[in-house]
């Protein structure tokens, strides 16, 4: 198949456009993208129209890096900023992640990034126009296209411009990215990676988080994103003082329920979508994401917390207050009056049953519970028994 998506060019083009004085340069970055590359042009997956749309999804990321690298010219101090005790939540998709963050954003004292920031981070966001930056419609603008594909999007995974969001969004290395497409070579490529490419990876995210920090920031950055769990070997060489909070699901709810959201994406790439293969890169992207949980340094407990979905859906303000108490961060009456007003506003919101099922997605619940014995074993010695009564295997 000839080539349709050429890395050395977009770059070249990008640094035009921005008149970027850099070079190209070699490294793991543009190695994860040339990887990214080859795996979207395999015969088959994507027609030309829609490797000119991927494309464009590219040369944005290429975008954003070349702007990252003219801030940091301009304000050299976004190396200094501070990035104290981020309260990180890293939990497998369709895990209570996005409601725990809502919340937690809620807190007067945290800084959490807002869609519209993650998507276009530069230059670094200021108090003075946060709810009016002309960034802000180029979200919505997305937004609205996301709805066109697969008007469920938005109703199962609640996304809005001005709210907090996932920070896979501005990784250089996203576990979000073979979930968006059919790349299943990519991912393999990223289970591959060593702890010192993580490292490296995972560097650059902690300059990003100083960078959305430059002007806007609080006493603790609070972020979440399936993709901590993917950098959880080398997460506290990055960050030594983190507080995770570790989200847990019974994964025959889990991985389908991520599977129908992650066929909801694609569709706005291609109409045709391969749904065994969302199925069994979701599920090894769960076992492998579980592994990784797993061996997190024992020598930082005292800094790990887990949480079982269906405590949190129960008493979410509970639970919060035992992430707080856990980690000692401050916990006031205003954060919590905030909290009960966002649940009870919640509450009014007429959304749509998901509906899914494992054999959507050539899995069956006996499997995913086979591939999960280890992760579940560990599991229920740390938050108790994951598997819901009454749902088959």
């Amino acid at each position: 198949m000839e080539r349709v998506i050429d890395i050395d060019e977009l770059w070249r083009i990008a640094a035009r456009k921005l008149r970027a004085p850099s070079p190209r340069p070699q490294d793991l970055y543009v190695e994860a993208l040339r990887a990214l590359t080859s795996s979207l042009e395999s015969a088959g997956r994507y027609d030309a129209a829609a490797l000119r749309l991927l494309q464009r999804e590219i040369f944005a990321r290429i975008v954003a890096d070349l702007n990252l690298e003219g801030d940091l010219a301009s304000y050299p101090e976004i190396a200094s900023v501070p990035v104290r005790r981020p309260l990180l939540v890293a939990g497998f998709g369709r895990t209570g992640s996005t409601l725990l963050h809502n919340l937690l954003a809620l807190d007067p004292n945290a800084r959490a990034p807002l869609l519209w920031e993650l998507w276009t981070p530069s230059p670094p966001p200021r108090p003075e126009n946060r709810d009016s930056d002309p960034r802000i419609a180029v979200a919505q603008h997305r937004l609205d296209r996301f709805t066109e594909a697969d008007p469920l999007i938005r109703q199962i995974h609640p996304m809005a411009a001005r709210a907090p969001d996932e920070c896979h969004w501005m990784m250089r290395l996203s576990g979000l990215t073979p979930m968006l497409y059919q790349v299943p070579e990519y991912w393999d490529w990223m289970k591959r990676l060593t702890d010192s490419e993580l490292r490296d990876l995972y560097s650059h995210y902690r300059l990003q988080v100083r960078h959305l920090q430059l002007f806007v920031r609080a006493e603790h950055w609070v972020s979440k994103s399936t993709t901590h769990l993917h950098f959880m070997p080398i997460l506290f060489d990055v960050f030594p003082d983190a507080c995770i909070v570790r989200l847990h699901r019974d994964p025959r709810h889990a991985v389908p329920s991520l599977c129908s959201l992650v066929s909801g994406y694609r569709r706005l790439f291609s109409p045709h979508v391969d749904y065994r293969e969302v199925g069994a890169t979701v599920l090894d992207m769960f076992i492998d994401h579980m592994a990784r949980s797993m061996n997190a340094p024992s020598g930082k407990a005292q800094q790990i917390i887990d949480v079982r979905f269906s405590e949190l859906v129960a008493d979410p303000l509970a639970t919060v207050q035992r992430i707080y108490a856990a980690f000692g961060y401050p916990y006031s009456a205003d954060f919590e009056q905030r909290m009960v007003r966002h649940l009870e506003s919640e509450r009014t919101v007429a959304r749509p049953r998901h509906v899914y099922a494992p054999e959507q997605f050539g899995l069956s619940r006996s499997e995913i519970v086979e591939r999960s014995a280890e992760y579940l074993t560990w599991a229920h010695a740390r938050c108790g028994d994951l598997l819901e009564a009454g749902t088959g295997a």
